[in-house]
């Protein structure tokens, strides 16, 4: 059985499993190039369907990664949106807003929840018919559709994407800002692989909408530039508890009736209009390092309490608030948990990955884990070869075909070079796994600066990662541990050893030296993991920088002309793309 799941709106995501197993995962994003792209991922669905060889007879079920399905979240595939009735006019909502606040709403709290409903409820009807218009353009218009709930689905894609010994008790956190109405849950997982949510919170009571209200309020891009505020924290001097006493411990805490779930002290979707009465003046730094540590001490204790509720101490992680692995390194070095997976690229572009799994469970099929996070589009060396003819690159470029690129690559690098590297299908999410990287030598710092100011244009205080040959990881990660949390996609992050320090230098954070790597193994990545070997012998060095093969403000690149565009905007001298070198020609 095929299934298709679909994740609308904000970085809308399409997944394909295939008899129990997941195919394919692509985000609109990488064919359209606009970041965490809201449109209707048709484009996506054509990519993956082309690239398994597929049509859209060939499935047989669309499930939706969310109980709730909005008109916005039907965006046509050029990203325009769809034109709406006037369920939703500006004024009446803010009108209706000002009365809740009011005394009315303190009278007649139910009337506001009454209308709530009834709004969402025509909405959700509204956005269904949009839906099927947009599969109908695909011709899925036929299939069955099923809606899953999305943290159910952030719950099932941590578990079955990462399990690997099905049989052991576990518990199953997430986290977000907020999805079908709530913002965390807990569910437990017996030894028969039987599924018991033990706790929920509400959306109003949210964690992750007070970490992105926060970076609103510092002027940042919310669902997006919330990983500049937990790097931006480590540059705090000490004092910023004054700034988490005095503005941020009072908004919200462990349920003193639930301790498995949390309890704010307002609703935390307005939490920006909190900051802006009682956080002006205050230093920025502070406020980031104030939130960071509200999130770790919060989140430390809320699973700290689930363990002692359960004696279970395998947990896995799902939900956009774990993608802060400043965060995730504080739960795995945590006495109470005895392992920990953390779902790579967690935010809501993991739940087509989940709702598969959900899906294909309640019809009773056995799904499989993960093997590994290649799961977009690759491009075979005839494809390539015409592009590079098209675009007449021989004339502006200096394009050769080594006898080994993944040796040319690793040869580039030890002499000091920076090198994009574009081969095979692209990786699933937000991080760069080598297959669409760029890449540098790490244990010069001439490297952070070479790549941040002439190809990425990042914020300062911004770190890179490194990847990391799994024979060096215990020498370079402290605490290292695989038995206790694995770190194959750099979605946790460890403090740097003595030699880590000095064979990663350009690839940690400057202000407290933690690295958050990608641990290779070589059955993950065969090529990459050669070409590092290569660097290795070189180098004596285990490991190279590896960021995101995109510029700044753009989604991490899928194909071969997103691929030339960066070259051609950016400051960077070589690109790898699949056997070919292409490199720019010294200035005369």
């Amino acid at each position: 059985m095929n299934l298709l799941s679909i994740q609308t709106g904000h970085n809308a995501t399409i997944g394909l499993m295939e008899n129990g197993e997941i195919t394919a995962l692509l985000s609109q994003e990488k064919l359209d190039n606009i970041k965490n792209s809201a449109a209707f991922p048709y484009d996506a669905i054509k990519a993956v369907l082309s690239e398994r060889g597929l049509g859209p007879q060939d499935i047989d079920e669309v499930v939706i990664a969310s109980r709730m399905i909005f008109p916005q979240h039907c965006l046509d595939p050029r990203g325009q949106e769809v034109v709406s009735d006037h369920l939703n006019p500006p004024s009446t909502i803010r009108f209706v807003k000002r009365l809740e606040k009011g005394l009315t709403g303190v009278l007649l709290p139910w009337v506001f929840r009454f209308a709530r409903a009834r709004r969402h409820a025509k909405l959700c009807a509204e956005g269904v018919a949009h839906l099927q218009n947009r599969l109908h353009e695909i011709g899925l218009s036929d299939k069955p559709l099923h809606f899953i709930d999305h943290h159910l689905c952030h719950a099932r894609g941590a578990y079955h994407a990462l399990e690997r010994e099905i049989g052991n008790e576990a518990l199953v956190f997430t986290l977000d800002g907020m999805g079908d109405g709530l913002c965390a849950t807990v569910t437990r997982v017996g030894p028969s692989g039987e599924w018991q949510r033990i706790a929920e919170t509400p959306f109003n009571a949210s964690l992750g909408s007070i970490y992105s209200e926060t970076t609103r309020f510092l002027g940042m891009k919310i669902m997006e530039h919330e990983y500049k505020v937990m790097g931006l924290a480590a540059y705090c001097k000490g004092y910023h508890l004054e700034t988490y006493h005095r503005v941020f411990e009072p908004v919200i805490n462990i349920d003193p009736g639930n301790p498995l779930s949390f309890r704010a002290s307002l609703d935390t979707s307005e939490f920006y209009d909190y900051l802006a009465k009682h956080a002006v003046g205050e230093r920025f730094d502070n406020i980031a390092g104030a939130v960071q540590h509200l999130l770790e001490d919060r989140v430390t204790r809320w699973i700290a309490n689930a363990i002692h509720a359960t004696g279970i101490r395998r947990i896995f992680t799902g939900g956009g608030v774990f993608m802060n692995v400043k965060l995730n390194k504080r739960i795995q070095e945590m006495e109470e948990v005895e392992q920990v997976w953390f779902l790579p690229s967690c935010g809501d572009e993991s739940n087509p990955l989940g709702a598969a799994y959900a899906r294909a469970i309640e019809l009773g099929q056995r799904v499989k884990p993960l093997a590994n996070l290649y799961l977009g589009i690759g491009y075979q060396r005839a494809t390539l070869a015409a592009f590079i003819a098209q675009n007449h690159l021989v004339e502006k470029y200096a394009v050769s075909e080594p006898a080994d690129i993944e040796e040319a690559i690793a040869e580039l690098l030890a002499q000091g070079q920076v090198v994009a590297r574009f081969s095979g299908r692209c990786e699933w999410g937000a991080r760069s796994l080598g297959n669409r990287a760029i890449l540098a030598h790490p244990s010069h710092l001439e490297s952070f600066f070479t790549v941040n100011d002439l190809i990425k244009a990042r914020d300062f205080w911004m770190p890179f990662a490194p990847t990391v040959l799994d024979i060096w990881s215990s020498r370079y990660l402290g605490n290292y541990d695989p038995a206790r949390v694995r770190a194959p996609h750099m979605i946790t992050a460890f403090r740097a050893s003595p030699l880590g320090v000095q064979h990663l230098r350009a690839a940690m954070h400057q202000g407290d030296f933690t690295i958050r790597p990608q641990v290779i193994e070589q059955e993950v990545n065969p090529e990459y993991y050669r070409m590092l070997q290569a660097f290795e012998r070189r180098t004596g060095v285990g490991g190279v920088m590896n960021t995101s093969f995109n510029l700044h403000g753009f989604p991490l690149v899928a194909t071969p002309e997103q691929a030339l565009i960066t070259l051609e905007k950016s400051g960077l001298q070589n690109l790898a793309l699949g056997p070919f070198l292409i490199s720019k020609k010294e200035q005369p």
